[in-house]
């Protein structure tokens, strides 16, 4: 059984991990742990991937429990992430179709991160097509849990994806960006999403070598 952080439009390694693996839990019950996947997604522009992170009221230190940790409107975040999502991917094959509908979760008044993150994850894979058994921890898992394979905080951006999971074999896809830019691998979900649409469920079918 593999135990996830909750993420914030994930990266393509652990859509490909929820696709695969027969059962995910969500932690729910963790402290806050800041400039993560918790709150912080990479997209593709012509410079590079480029991060996005939300933005969570003041005072949310590591030892607030993930579920209390409001969302602020400093900084009109959410704005500026629909800026950018416009900028680098308005021109991919299928921005227009899916944008509504992550828009909607988007600007649905979720107060905080951890809902909002785990209604963009459903959204993102009922898009997709598929539907990971997912549970969500009622305490705390202790790191050394018995058949538990614990990636909260391996799974990282400051942290080598193949050390978090050996078995992840990014699949090369069309990336507009690709024309000025070398292939980006494990970009955030939607990276793989506006730029191929329903051939992505396909993307993280190949994407696991066991």
């Amino acid at each position: 059984m593999v135990l996830l952080s909750t993420a914030y439009f994930a990266p393509v390694a652990y859509y490909a991990l929820l696709f695969h693996e027969p059962e995910i839990l969500i932690e729910a019950n963790e402290n806050y742990n800041k400039q993560s996947y918790r709150n912080r997604m990479f997209i593709g522009t012509d410079q590079g991937p480029m991060a996005l992170s939300v933005n969570v009221e003041k005072g949310y230190a590591v030892k607030s429990p993930i579920r209390e940790v409001r969302l602020s409107d400093h900084g009109d975040w959410l704005h500026q992430h629909e800026i950018a999502l416009m900028s680098c991917y308005g021109s991919t094959p299928f921005y227009e179709y899916y944008i509504e509908d992550i828009q909607d979760v988007l600007r649905s008044g979720e107060e905080t991160l951890f809902g909002l993150n785990e209604k963009l994850r459903q959204r993102i894979c009922d898009l997709i097509g598929f539907c990971p058994n997912v549970r969500y921890t009622e305490e705390y898992v202790p790191s050394d849990t018995e058949g538990i394979r614990d990636l909260r905080n391996t799974l990282h951006p400051k942290k080598p994806i193949l050390e978090a999971v050996p078995e992840f074999s990014p699949v090369p896809y069309y990336q507009v960006v690709g024309q000025k830019q070398e292939f980006m691998p494990n970009l955030s979900i939607l990276d793989l999403l506006f730029n191929v649409g329903p051939e992505s469920i396909l993307v993280l079918r190949d994407s696991i070598i066991k």
